[in-house]
């Protein structure tokens, strides 16, 4: 199977004291409207890590991802939830999966 890119909409890079701190974030919402939300959240995190999914550490390994599924179900005629986030770590970067369907990629400091 061919892989599926997704590219970020906005990429910040802070850099204060002299140290870096990436942002990315992605546009998952066709994937939640599929019901495939941690499809979109190993693809953002498989681009931002320049990795393929298939060799990065498997999502479900640090959060579950049929409660992900539930929690972002979309509503009864497929519209997207409103004001619901949930943040987890994955390698270097704290994951935030928004209802709106962004996917927040912030580098640990």
């Amino acid at each position: 199977m061919p892989r599926e890119n997704i590219d970020p909409v906005e990429i910040e890079v802070a850099t204060g004291d002299g140290t870096g701190a990436s942002t990315y974030v992605f546009d998952i919402s066709e994937h939640m409207i599929r019901g495939e939300v941690c499809t979109g959240i190993a693809l953002a995190l498989g681009e931002a890590l320049g990795r393929s999914p298939e060799r990065m550490t498997p999502l479900s390994s640090v959060v579950d991802c049929d409660a992900l599924q539930l929690l972002f179900h979309t509503r009864r005629y497929g519209d997207l939830r409103d004001d619901v986030s949930v943040s987890f770590p994955y390698d270097i970067y704290t994951v935030t999966v928004e209802a709106g369907g962004q996917v927040v990629l912030q580098a640990q400091e």
